[in-house]
């Protein structure tokens, strides 16, 4: 094969991922706008943001010896607010949406009509709403990093710390996802109060059997190794 001939169908693979980029980013933006049409996710984003202008302000405030100490309980304490706060709002009002059968058949309808399967328009519903609720966590969050480092927090707490909230909130946000999506496909009448039950009766088994995995249980936890490392760097 000569150089020439090769180079067509270099192109042409280089074509078929833009076009295959394209159309998944198409589909996720289609079952997107569902998500914003929500009264939940309208009101998680409003609390974000008095969340991250509360804290920032904390921040910008802090002063004394245990500053860098204040500041990153500071920073602690606003992720743990908007996780579960912003978290749930997000969550149950996504599960609200995706329960709702006419926009949910319409939607499907029209992915299905633009050749797309119903694994792919799963697949789009549920990392739609997955990055919704990441952003609504991890852009307060970097944020109020950025906040902090500019208050004199060090360069390499804050290294670790930006990437460390992006994969915390990628995995939140995931995790509220499936199961907004499950417990929608499960229960379409009562879509949020099975996603509640799915969430709070763990945690509220545990506090009779500590052994019991839960949900809020494991991201706190991860929460504070994420925030343990970075003040080892701090």
């Amino acid at each position: 094969m000569t150089a020439s001939d090769a180079h067509p169908i270099r192109t042409s693979r280089g074509s078929e991922l833009r076009l295959r980029f394209a159309r998944e980013r198409a589909l996720l933006s289609l079952f997107d706008l569902g998500r914003r049409k929500g009264f939940g996710l309208r009101l998680a984003r409003l609390y974000a943001l008095g969340v991250c202008l509360c804290y920032a302000i904390a921040i910008s405030l802090a002063h004394g010896e245990h500053r860098r100490a204040a500041i990153q309980s500071f920073v602690h304490a606003a992720l743990v607010s908007i996780s579960w706060v912003v978290g749930s709002l997000a969550a149950l009002g996504t599960a609200q949406i995706l329960a709702q059968a006419p926009d949910r058949d319409g939607l499907r309808a029209l992915a299905l009509a633009r050749g797309f399967s119903d694994r792919d328009v799963l697949r789009a519903r549920v990392l739609a709403a997955a990055l919704r609720v990441a952003l609504l966590l991890g852009v307060p969050a970097l944020l109020l990093v950025l906040v902090a480092l500019a208050r004199g927090e060090s360069l390499g707490w804050a290294l670790v710390l930006a990437p460390g909230v992006a994969i915390y909130a990628a995995l939140f946000g995931l995790c509220l996802a499936l199961l907004a999506e499950f417990s929608a496909a499960l229960a379409p009448r009562h879509a949020r109060a099975l996603l509640a039950t799915l969430v709070l009766c763990p945690l509220l088994l545990s506090q009779a059997y500590p052994a019991l995995p839960n949900l809020p249980a494991a991201f706190a936890e991860l929460l504070d190794r994420l925030f343990a490392l970075g003040s080892l760097l701090s």
